[in-house]
């Protein structure tokens, strides 16, 4: 008896994509993803913080300490802070025109302010927190040359060391009369140094005994 023939079983086969196709998506995915990944990672810089503001010199409330020369002398005592004694000139003393002297004394750093003045060069003026270059002549005919700091008020700031305080403000102690000058600001005038050796000691010898520990 003869067997049937069965016709040959056909099996679909699967579909692949050319094997060129392959190696060629793969790495455009990659490019585009990490195209994605980097941009939802990039971020804008926040703009940078604005300086901050140019500080004045601390002050407090104040009570006298001695008075003579046409100066005054008082204690300062600064809230949370240490005490300072300060020396002004008690009047005009004559003096209708700027600047003036203050002098001030603390336990670590002392110094005086330059107030009053106006600038002789066109549009200049003081900038709170800027160094600026300051000369003092002397009727005399010594100088000091010095670095002051601008304060807030439109004042220049003279820092000394504490301990070098009397030795450097000697030549303001002998003289009579002093112009002041700076080449960022021009000429700032000139004052009569009546009492300021008075002035000079007796602020020191404030500190001494009311500011330092």
């Amino acid at each position: 008896m003869d067997r049937p023939h069965l016709a040959p079983v056909v099996r679909p086969r699967p579909a692949f994509m050319p094997r060129r196709g392959v190696r060629a998506a793969t790495p455009l995915a990659l490019l585009t993803g990490l195209a994605l990944a980097l941009a939802a990672c990039e971020t804008v810089p926040p703009p940078p913080a604005p300086p901050p503001p140019a500080e004045g010199l601390p002050d407090g409330p104040a009570k006298p300490f001695s008075a003579g020369k046409g100066w005054t002398v008082t204690i300062h005592t600064p809230p949370g802070g240490k005490p300072f004694c300060v020396a002004e000139r008690a009047s005009a003393d004559g003096q209708d025109a700027a600047p003036r002297l203050t002098f001030r004394t603390a336990s670590t750093e002392s110094g005086f302010i330059l107030s009053g003045f106006t600038p002789s060069d066109s549009g200049a003026a003081v900038n709170p927190g800027e160094r600026y270059d300051l000369t003092a002549s002397m009727d005399q005919g010594s100088r000091l040359s010095l670095s002051a700091r601008g304060l807030p008020n439109g004042s220049l700031y003279v820092a000394i060391p504490t301990r070098d305080y009397l030795e450097e403000l000697a030549p303001l102690a002998r003289a009579r009369r002093v112009s002041f000058r700076s080449s960022g600001l021009g000429d700032l005038g000139a004052m009569l140094l009546s009492g300021s050796s008075w002035a000079i000691n007796a602020s020191d010898e404030c500190r001494i005994l009311h500011a330092d520990p």
